[in-house]
């Protein structure tokens, strides 16, 4: 997970002009101007339109608890401290997403030494990650590491130009050096998709050579078709290496014409009309006074911190939310912090302060509904399971496509009588196709298709967290549960998934 820890360098000042810009995909928040922010919303819809175009992806409407929340700090150092305590921290990071159902985040700088806002710092790293996000909502194929990596970085390097177009695909320059390296990751291994641990220069020629293998797939008119063959196939069960074999042919060939397609002079590259790009309107509001002054902890809090760190950033947002009784973001900020340090009475609390304020906020039906499930698996008097759905049920109601009521509707279920009633199971399956970046929630709707004998559900469940590129123990879980359901033992199947656990 992408957790971070301290505070940010710059906290809000009494004059922060902190808005919200709310778009078709992504909710933002920034101090800075409206124009400037709406600027912002338009260009990534842009990037997400033409990903999509791209790669012939539905874009069904989102709620507000699907759409990726952007939290925009004032430097790439404020993103590293925020990120302080994670394991993969590399020292040059410039951003980071964290996907999840509860609200897939992502930590961008406003600004670095040569960067303004609208043109952000690091946005390839960004545009990588969003590659990502969107490639595991497209629930057709699986994708191998190299593939998931290579169509990454392919996207990564977007430019936008004057007459509104998008152009994708240029050189990920950073990576050119490593983009013909045979030595360090030869072609043949990088296909067979089993790679469990790698080096640093092994993961940057995997990035590079992953690169130029999809673009060259992309636009060879002699290979047309190849790259959508192999990826059914590699869905379909087939391994990964006949996969190749299949759809590409001789790999001395592609290694040869890979070697000959660095080598040019000039690269093609994929440019989108701007017509084809109509982002619809973009709100741009400011954000209360209350609101503001909490924002800085609120993304702490939504980043995460340590377990041991959750009582001293609870009392500090309680310190700013006592000031502001009536704010419905500060109280629900406060209701999530006293959920995460432990205070459940406390945490409902705020979240009926928080709906007294906004009666239709979702957030704090969520957290007075987590609340009172942890108090009645506690057993405390007058928390009861059942309130607990009726609030999971009250959010589901006013945003059927947030996964997060959904998800949490069936873990009260269990909590409560120890097996899902079919309700509950049809809730888990839909909140993990809602939020499929979420390995831990598609693992759990992959083991109840175990449980019901539904192996071929539970594969296509499994195979993206297996070629997850950043799936850690889950994908090796994943991989070792595929391996039993295609030898016919979901039983297997389901003893791999709790060992891995």
């Amino acid at each position: 997970m992408m957790l971070g820890a301290a505070a940010l360098a710059a906290s809000a000042p009494a004059a922060a002009a902190w808005h919200r810009a709310s778009s078709a995909h992504f909710v933002i928040y920034a101090d800075e101007s409206p124009d400037k922010l709406r600027e912002f919303a338009t260009r990534l819809e842009k990037f997400d339109k033409a990903v999509r175009q791209v790669r012939t992806m539905n874009d069904p409407p989102m709620g507000d608890g699907n759409r990726l929340t952007v939290f925009v700090v004032p430097t790439v150092a404020d993103v590293q401290k925020l990120a302080a305590h994670r394991t993969n921290m590399t020292p040059n990071l410039a951003g980071f997403y964290q996907g999840r159902a509860e609200g897939s985040i992502a930590i961008v700088p406003k600004r670095s030494n040569d960067t303004k806002m609208g043109d952000f710092a690091d946005q390839e790293t960004f545009f990588h990650e969003y590659a990502h996000h969107l490639m595991f909502y497209d629930l057709r194929v699986a994708t191998p590491l190299w593939y998931s990596e290579g169509f990454a970085e392919f996207m990564s390097t977007a430019s936008f130009g004057k007459d509104g177009s998008v152009t994708l695909g240029k050189p990920a320059l950073g990576r050119a050096y490593m983009v013909d390296d045979k030595s360090t990751f030869p072609l043949e291994r990088m296909l067979a998709s089993k790679y469990e641990k790698l080096t640093a220069n092994e993961w940057g020629a995997l990035y590079a050579r992953g690169w130029i293998l999809t673009h060259y797939l992309t636009f060879e008119a002699s290979r047309k078709g190849q790259i959508e063959r192999y990826l059914q196939d590699v869905s379909e069960g087939k391994d990964a290496l006949q996969a190749a074999q299949a759809a590409f042919g001789d790999f001395k060939v592609l290694d040869r014409n890979l070697h000959g397609y660095v080598g040019r002079s000039r690269i093609s590259v994929v440019k989108v009309a701007g017509q084809a790009l109509p982002v619809g309107p973009v709100a741009v509001e400011p954000l209360s006074r209350g609101a503001s002054e909490i924002m800085p902890v609120r993304i702490r809090l939504k980043v995460g911190v340590p377990d041991s760190q959750k009582p001293a950033l609870a009392q500090e947002i309680r310190a700013i939310a006592a000031k502001h009784p009536a704010d419905p973001l500060a109280q629900v900020t406060l209701a999530e912090a006293e959920h995460g340090a432990g205070q459940y009475v406390a945490a409902e609390a705020a979240a009926d302060r928080a709906l007294a304020a906004d009666p239709r906020l979702i957030e704090a039906m969520i957290f007075k509904g987590r609340a009172i499930m942890e108090r009645a698996g506690l057993g405390e008097k007058g928390a009861e399971f059942a309130a607990a759905r009726n609030w999971f049920m009250k959010a589901n109601k006013l945003d059927p496509e947030d996964p997060e009521p959904l998800m949490l509707f069936h873990e009260a279920q269990i909590r409560d009588n120890g097996r899902p009633t079919a309700n509950a199971v049809a809730a888990l399956h839909y909140a993990s196709d809602l939020a499929p970046q979420d390995l831990g929630l598609r693992a759990q709707s992959a083991y109840q298709y175990l449980r019901d004998g539904k192996l071929a559900e539970a594969r296509r469940a499994l195979a993206p967290i297996a070629f997850d590129p950043h799936g850690g123990s889950y994908a090796s879980m994943a991989r070792k549960a595929m391996e039993r359901i295609d030898a016919g033992d979901g039983t297997g199947a389901q003893a791999a998934m709790r060992a891995g656990n």
